[in-house]
């Protein structure tokens, strides 16, 4: 069995500014790993190896030009005990996560429901509490132009996640190609 999901996968360099912003973000407890910033696009769960094949051949590329995303604010999940970035969801997001679920579905890839509605973020701290206060703005943008189906493992050192697969967002008709037209 591996424990599989689709996200958008940050680039090392944006990484990078959230390890910063991590230090000194309002949030206390156990720090995510940098490696293990992304933004979860749908949680697929449990799903034995044999089927991973089935899986990356339902995922066809979307027809969703590159976009940015605006990270602003942060937000504590207490159910959760999630302390994190929060997106501001646009219409391409929605989309994008709209597209992986009707192209499992119509696939036959069966994955289970939720009743939770889309909440893109990054989590910067699990097990955490609030230690000052959270309705400070922060002003990220970030760029998204892929995304991925990451698979969870597990070794000594906790969780890490590794990408399995990368889609485009977006392909370029070959009148754009030939003019390089990337956005």
């Amino acid at each position: 069995m591996t424990r599989l999901f689709f996200a958008i996968d940050l680039p090392q360099a944006f990484k990078n500014q959230l390890e910063l912003l991590q230090k000194q973000c309002p949030f206390a407890g156990r720090a995510v790993s940098p490696h293990n910033f992304h933004i979860t696009l749908l949680f697929l769960g449990e799903f034995p190896r044999n089927q991973l094949d089935d899986i990356l051949d339902s995922i066809e590329v979307p027809a969703i030009k590159p976009f940015q995303l605006q990270l602003n604010q942060f937000a504590y999940y207490p159910k959760a005990e999630v302390g994190c970035l929060e997106i501001v969801p646009n219409e391409p997001l929605t989309d994008l996560h709209q597209h992986i679920s009707r192209n499992l579905k119509q696939s036959g890839i069966h994955i289970k429901q939720t009743t939770k509605p889309f909440r893109p973020h990054i989590t910067l701290y699990r097990d955490a509490i609030v230690q000052s206060d959270i309705s400070n703005s922060v002003d990220y943008q970030l760029k998204v132009d892929h995304f991925c189906l990451m698979e969870s493992q597990f070794n000594q050192k906790g969780v890490y996640y590794e990408v399995i697969e990368e889609w485009p967002t977006y392909e370029p008709t070959i009148k754009e190609q030939f003019f390089g037209i990337k956005d």
